[in-house]
């Protein structure tokens, strides 16, 4: 009886011991990436030459400025792709300034845009500003992408694509104007 009480004590405390000891995984610590100095470096020649390429001339403005207007035209962009997908109108003149609506609320302008429309749209008379918005604004917009941004002025910027030419040389298309009109970046809609 002894030795039957012995060996279950055994077994217990064997297997007590082996539970215990049994390895627990550890949690391991998220391993932060850490860039290599000549990759940081890379990157910040590659934000430099953009923000020069960017103000040109334009020695005042700072390269937080650049990057703050950036991120506000990138955000005014993207809100005006939903806008144009859903071909809202109201919504859409929220972004224009106001110089532009009016200019191109004007008939005779609207008139002579119209003789401008491309061969799939001619015969189109464009008669209002919603016209304007529908027939030319969202078809020479939509789908395009932006890559930088150039300032005229640190009041008035130009969203740009580039890509190459057949020649390799950059071919740069101008896809928005931007005028700061009360503190926001509103989109200028070019003149005839």
């Amino acid at each position: 009886m002894k030795i039957k009480f012995f060996v279950l004590l055994s077994a217990f405390v064997f297997a007590l011991a082996f539970v215990s000891c049994k390895s627990t995984e550890q949690e391991k610590e998220p391993v932060e990436k850490v860039e290599s100095p000549a990759k940081v470096e890379k990157r910040a020649a590659e934000d430099d030459s953009e923000y020069r390429r960017s103000v040109g001339t334009e020695k005042n403005i700072s390269l937080d400025t650049f990057n703050a207007d950036k991120a506000a035209i990138i955000q005014k962009i993207s809100e005006l792709n939903v806008v144009m997908a859903k071909k809202n109108y109201n919504s859409w003149l929220k972004y224009i300034d106001s110089e532009s609506q009016k200019y191109w609320s004007n008939t005779a302008n609207l008139a002579k845009a119209s003789e401008k429309l491309p061969k799939n749209l001619k015969g189109l008379k464009l008669r209002t500003l919603q016209d304007y918005f529908i027939y030319v604004f969202i078809p020479s917009r939509n789908g395009r992408t932006i890559d930088e941004i150039r300032y005229n002025s640190a009041d008035s910027i130009r969203a740009i694509q580039i890509s190459k030419n057949e020649d390799g040389t950059n071919k740069v298309v101008v896809y928005y104007n931007f005028v700061k009109q009360d503190g926001d970046w509103k989109v200028y809609l070019p003149r005839l």
